[in-house]
Parts: structure tokens; sequence; C-alpha cells
């Protein structure tokens, strides 16, 4: 399983994931074991030259494909440059349609004309999360989605005033909300499925970069 943030305030948008999958198998006896497979996984990636951050969670494969390997693909044969980041997700949508018992949760954010835009979606969903409030301003916050379940209502708690949060800190927390999820499973007694290095992606009207991300190293 996973866990992924994404924390949305004025400077920019900033997306993080763990680095851990986990795999279930079905023994000669029956009964089902789940396992760590890698701490080494990509969930967090970049589209369109690089400016617009895809993270997700669920499964892990795709048509025998990772969903990174997917996602490169994807980039490659359906993404164009003039593409906004509404209809890199709309795109996105409409191809897992062609694929039956995939369920992959995806979130997609990037700039347009310096509006931050910040997508869910998976094969039966489709929303826009930082969209317009009741005054007709974008909304600011912060998500996450994966195996959160056991933290989930500490996060819920914590009151958090995400329009005079400073870019610093959006890192800082989504940060915070992918290591609580580590750490708390970590000596929990059930399975870890949440672990690894932690990837993480600032998105500014200015630039796209990661911050932290696994490198491979020969």
């Amino acid at each position: 399983m996973t866990i992924l943030a994404t924390v949305f305030v004025p400077e920019g948008i900033v997306m993080a994931t763990d680095s851990r999958w986990t795999r279930s198998v079905t023994r000669d006896d029956g009964n089902k074991e789940i396992y760590t497979l890698t701490d080494n996984a990509q969930k967090l990636v970049t589209v369109r030259n690089s400016t617009v951050g895809i993270s997700f969670c669920g499964d892990a494969f795709i048509d025998d494909k990772t969903i990174s390997d997917f996602i490169r693909i994807f980039d490659i044969s359906q993404v164009n440059d003039d593409d906004t980041v509404e209809s890199i997700a709309y795109k996105l949508h409409d191809q897992l349609q062609k694929y039956d018992d995939v369920h992959p949760v995806f979130k997609v954010a990037g700039y347009d004309n310096d509006e931050p835009f910040v997508f869910s979606l998976a094969k039966k969903h489709f929303v826009r999360t930082n969209k317009n409030d009741s005054s007709g301003r974008l909304t600011c916050g912060a998500n996450w989605d994966g195996d959160y379940e056991e933290t989930n209502i500490f996060l819920q708690n914590i009151k958090m005033d995400y329009w005079h949060m400073p870019l610093k800190d959006a890192i800082d927390y989504a940060e915070f909300i992918v290591e609580l999820n580590i750490k708390q499973q970590r000596f929990s007694d059930r399975l870890a499925t949440c672990g690894g290095p932690i990837d993480i992606l600032v998105i500014t009207k200015d630039y796209t970069k990661f911050l932290k991300h696994k490198v491979l190293k020969p």
C-alpha cells in the first residue's frame, strides 16, 4: 500500500509519497500472506516536460507495467506540451477506462497561467480538490490517500491556517503526514505497508523540482 500527501498553499503545491510496495500471495494451504516487495518504488513522477506532478497509490501495476512506467508511456504517447493540468488529468482518467480490475488513485497537480490545479482521480471518480470556495477564491488545504486509517483522526483534528502557511511549512507538513504514517506503522503490531524513503516534489508558479528523490547509484 502507500501513503501520499498533497498540500496546497498560496505559494505553491507540495506532493510527498513513501516508497514501499507490498504484495499479497495465496499459499498452497489457501492462506493469504502479505509481504514487503520493495522499499524503492517510485510513486511520484512528473509529466509535461517535468512541470506537472502525478502521485499514486493502490494498484502497483497496470497491464504488467509498474504505475510509474505506465505514466512514462502515457506522458510520451498522450501528453502534449500545450496540454493543461486539467486536460492531462482528464486524459489519464480516460486512459484508466481501458483496463478492467485496476484500482489506482492518482493525484495530478500543477500550474496553468499562474493558477494552481490539484485533481484527485480514479477509474470511477474525478474531482478538483482546490476548487473555488463560497467566496469565489481557490481553496488551500491538504489531503492524503492510501493506508492512512490509523492516523486519519489525528490528522483531521490538526487545525491549520493554510492561507497564511509559507511554502517551507507546507513542505514540512507534507513530509510529516507521510512520516507519521510510516512511523505509526513501524511501531504497530501489523505489517507496515508504508515505508522506505520519502519523495517530495514542490510545484510553484516559477518552477517544479524534487527536494527529495530516489536516484539510481550504480
